[in-house]
């Protein structure tokens, strides 16, 4: 008989503790951001415009590797121009410079000279576009012979 109250009250014990429902406590936590206007720019890649004989013609050539993503409501402007401070918008090598403007631009129907400012993108929102450079340079007959004549472009992009 003993037995049997002691099972009944452990079957009742666990019947208490099953029957009631136990209480959790649960706590939140708010997670917030803010998302700000940003862009990545990545300019096109280096143009080797190989060996340039003297001609009447321009040698032209192009990068199409660069991209301008951005998410600025009110759009964003990319102008490119060789910034360096002596023979501007010119290629040299040493102290050779070519007697020819460089050219640059957004397609080889708008290049212009590499010492003006010239605009690549001009967009009224959002963005993810591609960015190409294009280049045309005429060499003279009257040039020097040297390798390796450079001109550095310089990108801005500015958020409007």
């Amino acid at each position: 008989m003993k037995k049997r109250i002691l099972t009944l009250a452990v079957v009742l014990a666990l019947l208490a503790v099953l029957a009631t429902p136990m209480a959790v406590f649960a706590q939140t936590t708010d997670v917030t951001g803010n998302v700000i206007s940003g862009y990545t720019f990545s300019a096109p890649g280096a143009i080797s415009m190989g060996d340039m004989a003297p001609s009447a013609s321009a040698h032209i050539d192009s990068s199409t590797d660069g991209s301008l993503v951005g998410n600025n409501a009110a759009g964003y402007t990319l102008t490119a121009i060789d910034a360096k401070g002596t023979n501007t918008g010119y290629m040299v090598s040493g102290s050779d410079v070519l007697a020819n403007k460089h050219e640059i631009g957004p397609s080889a129907a708008a290049v212009g000279p590499a010492d003006v400012t010239q605009s690549f993108v001009d967009t009224t929102g959002p963005t993810d576009t591609a960015v190409e450079l294009h280049v045309s340079q005429v060499v003279a007959y009257t040039d020097t012979v040297a390798a390796t004549y450079t001109i550095t472009i310089t990108f801005t992009v500015t958020a409007k």
